[in-house]
């Protein structure tokens, strides 16, 4: 199988590359400034801008991709609100889904399963526990332009079409194998707790549900190897068809792995196609102030260098998700799970 990684050279885009190619796919990945230095023998880069497109078909045009992934957005708040158009021309994906349409129609009816990665804040915030079809009221432009991308792929890519959107929310882990340029979030926080002569404010009342950088992989790898068994399927029955019955061998190689590891039942609604839009997010809802006593038990700090603040004590042009979307049990049997890294 032949995968397309947009957001290839960020933190999860990163581990994706490496973990794909190691499990025998075909790994392509787009990237803006930053090729990556330590990409795996064999993976393709593509230099693309994904605001206006440029490099993106030529990509496509190199070869037929079975699955994409969409890891590429600006996604940092305030960012997005110094320019929300850049923002909306980064973060929805309308080129992206201009080639997958065009491989289908060249290509024979192909039909490349997109994972888009999305986020916890398309929701506003106000309580715990959101569904997936309770997304609305986004209180930032980072927020809307994530909900409008979905919004844009659903309507583009309906059914039948093959899609699985994974609602995220904060990914910590190991450090990526090329560095990101930007602070991550577990390293932030470890720096923080480090340091009791400089004691740094965390929120009391601001909940998110973090998600292991590794959980969220092995999710979509999951996703794309599902996708992979059914296509295989599919060109198996019609090659049987068109020779009046017997066997036939699968026209895309899956490697081999356990789909029943992760949630079957989640995994195979994807393959059919009955379920397009996901939580994502780790087993706990945590404040900012659980989190980094979190990390001070894991380092031993004790938490004298933590200073538990209600959001309201700072003064933030940005407007935040305070309720956290709840615990994995939401994640429609894509069930997280929170480890120390």
């Amino acid at each position: 199988m032949n995968v397309l990684i947009t957001g290839g050279s960020g933190y999860l885009g990163q581990f994706l590359v490496h973990g794909l190619a190691g499990q025998g796919y075909t790994v392509h990945y787009a990237y803006g400034s930053r090729q990556l230095a330590s990409a795996p023998p064999g993976v393709v880069a593509h230099k693309v801008d994904l605001a206006t497109g440029e490099g993106l078909q030529e990509a496509f045009d190199q070869a037929p991709f079975h699955a994409v992934i969409n890891c590429a957005a600006i996604s940092q708040p305030a960012v997005c609100e110094n320019s929300p158009d850049t923002a909306r021309a980064v973060n929805v994906p309308s080129h992206l889904v201009d080639c997958l349409l065009r491989q289908e129609q060249v290509r024979a009816g192909l039909r490349a399963v997109l994972v888009h990665i999305s986020t916890d804040q398309v929701y506003d915030g106000s309580r715990a526990h959101w569904k997936e079809d309770e997304a609305g009221g986004q209180v930032n432009v980072y927020g809307r332009t994530k909900y409008e991308a979905e919004t844009h792929i659903l309507s583009r890519l309906p059914e039948p079409y093959p899609v699985a959107i994974l609602r995220s929310s904060i990914i910590y882990g190991p450090p990526a194998p090329d560095p990101v340029p930007r602070p991550l979030f577990l390293q932030f926080v470890a720096s923080a707790v480090s340091n009791p002569d400089k004691p740094t404010s965390f929120f009391q009342d601001e909940y998110r549900s973090p998600v292991h950088v590794r959980d969220l992989q092995r999710i979509t790898e999951l996703l794309i190897a599902a996708h992979g068994q059914q296509l295989a399927s599919e060109a198996a029955a019609a090659a049987a068809a068109a020779r009046g019955g017997g066997q036939a061998a699968e026209a895309a190689a899956v490697p081999a792995r356990a789909l029943e590891a992760l949630a079957p039942e989640a995994l195979a609604a994807v393959a059919a196609r009955r379920h397009r839009v996901f939580n994502a997010g780790g087993p706990e809802r945590l404040s900012r102030v659980d989190m980094a006593r979190q990390v001070a038990d894991c380092l031993g700090c004790g938490y004298d260098s933590i200073e538990s603040v209600p959001s309201a004590s700072v003064a933030r042009w940005v407007q935040r998700v305070f309720g956290g979307r709840g615990r994995g049990g939401r994640c429609r049997s894509l069930t997280c799970t929170l480890r120390a890294s």
